[in-house]
């Protein structure tokens, strides 16, 4: 389930975030996380870049 956690700043949440069982849990999820008013999505998965195909 995919749900948002809300932090007031990002030293709140970066101080939640490095707790291993917390990040664990965020990426395990793929959890959402507010940040001063800026949605942070977390994901498992390797980044790939889209190419245009023109």
């Amino acid at each position: 389930m995919k749900y948002i956690k809300y932090f007031e700043t990002f030293e709140e949440y970066e101080e939640w975030i490095n707790i291993e069982e917390n990040a664990r849990e965020v990426y395990k999820t793929e959890e959402k996380i507010c940040v001063d008013g800026i949605i942070l999505s977390h994901t498992n998965k390797p980044y790939t870049e889209k190419e245009d195909k023109e």
